[in-house]
């Protein structure tokens, strides 16, 4: 569990729902709205020197062919142009469809002197353009006129986001996970969209390298208006809110924070659990070099994300020091116990000032540390914590929801006198179904015990996620995943917690690799074997439209009244504006584990103390914003009764309008 969490040694496997494996690119044709297909498609096996199978070459100015990566261990597809008269393009069909297109891509020029673009197209030619010009400017269209995206770098990636409706005949375009553009109208008017194109301009010589090419069609309400997408919103712009964001392994250097801090506040999380690393911040007996955390605290603060830090784990410059990673021991020697002290008292006097809630030591009843030993240790920890910062909020902590464990840790406290020294207690809660009744059953019996003997004292949801692929190392990695069942396992623990007024957390931003060669896949960031980052999954612009929405305007409405025909297995969370009352519904089917189907069902809901002006309809797994038609909806009172709404094993919200951001 937790930082033990899964990932795997291979790439994320496509989904194949319809299609073919055609070399390094999946080609997909989606028939009618029922279903969309997850497609994964990279370079690597394709022989150097060699077309990728599935892909078609035109002009005489140069090649495209795969090849390796100079300075990597990565294989891409190479566009070289050396002619000033004759281009080079390359492209793929992914089947005709008049669905929303989500195409996903890695970008790279060798120079900054070269034209080059990546286009959605029709059958009458481009109709969503991403450039990078020979200006070093990075650009695409809004219909005829160019629209600036920004400067671009020589021979770095960019991991490039589309998502094309042909239905309206616009695009939104993002770059490294930010919304640069959106509502952009077609170059070429369209009613459908076929395939992709890259390429190198006449009039310029250059080398381009396209990598990770995916696309995925998404179905709409038919008949329902399309408004917009949800507006993302970066930490800084929501302020708080109770989603969290895990960066947990940074002390033990399995993910790379300065590759994955663009994505960070981008993502709208407003607080990070962090993990404090005696053993690398004190290296050598009584000298400690703050450096590493000094750079990641100060970087986070500036995007509006505020850490939350966990003390934890032992230090092996000590005899008897303790464990350095999962599932270690507590120090157990005087000279150790003796040098935790002072390393807390100076981490904590070092950050006092951008820190207030601290964690102590990672998931203990795991580890086989004695309820005893634990409470103990908390006591010892959290009375240095408060001399430094008297107003610190410290939590107890353990793996999973082990409640026999926690209510012995809580007794223990009260035994010594020193519960006013608990703010809360976090629980990791890995569970392949994230409605499972369970789950929130045993939350409930945490939550009794903290208001038995720690009254004002919170339950935390500190750490949970799934993989983005099969096999992968650690919790739930024994079953087969896909970045599309992530992203609803995502969304339905989010708004199963928020619902519940438990602050929550995603864990983690990015992939994470451990020493021992396996990969952890419960990143919303797939990352290379280097830890730079390759592309933003499709389960971080899922939490990306959690986080915009659900700040801290917003308000759970506990035991939220509905009924629904037919009668499914529906899980329906409430809440409203806290000024206006206006409200946001999540409803999903949940049942089981998250399916690698976006079939819907048409649902016949009732909200008996409903307060909507202009309900809309939101797919938080594509941000999709629909009107829901008057046809649709009635209210008697506060009654309101929705007719036939689309509904799948991922949360929609059926939402006010002004609650919603576009």
């Amino acid at each position: 569990m937790g930082n033990f969490s899964p990932t795997s040694t291979g790439r994320p496997l496509a989904l194949l729902l319809a299609g073919a494996l055609v070399g390094g690119l999946i080609s997909v044709t989606t028939a009618g709205a029922a279903t969309a297909a997850e497609l994964t498609g990279d370079f690597d096996t394709t022989a150097p020197g060699t077309t990728p199978a599935g892909w078609s070459t035109d002009g005489t100015g140069g090649d495209a062919t795969a090849q390796d990566v100079p300075g990597t261990v990565d294989r891409s597809l190479r566009l070289r142009d050396n002619s000033t008269s004759a281009p080079i393009t390359a492209s793929t069909t992914f089947g005709t469809t008049s669905s929303t297109v989500v195409a996903g891509f890695r970008l790279r020029a060798a120079q900054t002197s070269a034209t080059i673009g990546v286009h959605l197209d029709s059958s009458g030619g481009h109709s969503v353009t991403v450039a990078m010009g020979s200006d070093g400017r990075m650009y695409t269209y809004d219909a005829a006129r160019r629209v600036d995206l920004g400067a671009y770098a020589a021979d770095r990636w960019y991991d490039i986001r589309v998502v094309a409706h042909p239905s309206s005949e616009t695009a939104d375009v993002w770059v490294d996970g930010l919304r640069k553009a959106r509502n952009l109208a077609f170059r070429t008017s369209t009613s459908a969209l076929g395939s992709i194109q890259a390429g190198v301009s006449t009039s310029t010589t250059g080398t381009a390298w396209l990598d990770d090419v995916r696309t995925t069609t998404e179905s709409a309400p038919q008949g329902w208006p399309r408004l917009g997408s949800v507006a993302p919103r970066t930490a800084q712009q929501i302020g708080t809110s109770q989603l969290i964001i895990g960066a947990e392994t940074l002390d033990r250097d399995y993910t790379d924070y300065q590759a994955y801090a663009p994505y960070l506040g981008r993502l709208g999380a407003t607080s990070a659990r962090i993990q404090g690393g005696w053993a690398k911040t004190e290296k050598t007996k009584g000298v400690y070099d703050w450096t590493w955390l000094d750079r990641i605290v100060d970087d986070a603060h500036r995007q509006g994300v505020k850490p939350w830090i966990q003390l934890s784990y032992g230090n092996g410059a000590y005899t008897g020091g303790g464990g350095s990673g999962l599932g270690g021991h507590l120090p157990s020697s005087p000279e150790a116990l003796a040098a935790w002290d002072a390393w807390v008292t100076a981490m904590v006097k070092r950050y006092k000032n951008r820190v207030t809630e601290w964690e102590i030591w990672n998931e203990p009843n795991l580890a086989g540390i004695p309820v005893a030993d634990y409470t103990d240790f908390f006591i010892r920890t959290a009375t240095r914590v408060r001399a430094e910062q008297p107003k610190a909020v410290v939590y107890g902590q353990e793996a999973g929801i082990d409640v026999p464990y926690a209510e012995d840790f809580l007794a223990g406290l009260a035994g010594k006198g020193k519960t006013g020294l608990l703010g809360g207690f976090s629980y990791h809660p890995y569970n392949a179904n994230p409605d499972d009744a369970w789950t929130y059953g045993q939350v409930e019996k945490l939550r009794a015990l903290i208001n038995q003997y720690a009254p004002g004292a919170v339950v935390r949801q500190g750490e949970n996620g799934a993989p983005s692929t099969p096999g992968s190392f650690g919790a739930l990695g024994e079953l087969d995943w896909t970045e599309l069942s992530q992203s609803k396992w995502f969304l339905r623990r989010v708004l199963n917690d928020l619902g519940r007024d438990i602050s929550t957390s995603v864990f983690g931003i990015s992939d994470m690799h451990y020493p021992w060669g396996k990969t952890n896949t419960k990143g919303l960031l797939q990352t290379n074997t280097d830890k730079s980052i390759r592309y933003a999954k499709p389960s971080y612009y899922a939490v990306q439209t959690v986080a915009s929405v659900f700040d801290s305007t917003v308000k759970p409405l506990p035991g939220y009244r509905w009924s629904a025909a037919p009668s499914t297995s529906l899980n329906v969370q409430g809440f409203a504006n806290r000024t206006t009352g206006r409200q946001i519904v999540g409803v999903w089917t949940g049942a089981t584990k998250p399916s690698e189907s976006t079939a819907r069902t048409s649902t016949d809901l009732t909200l008996t103390a409903g307060d909507f002006r202009d309900p809309v309809y939101v797919d938080v797994r594509t941000g999709a914003v629909h009107d829901i038609p008057a046809a649709n909806w009635t209210v008697k009172g506060t009654t309101y009764t929705f007719k036939d709404i689309p509904v799948y094993d991922s949360p929609v919200l059926i939402a006010d309008r002004s609650t919603i951001k576009f």
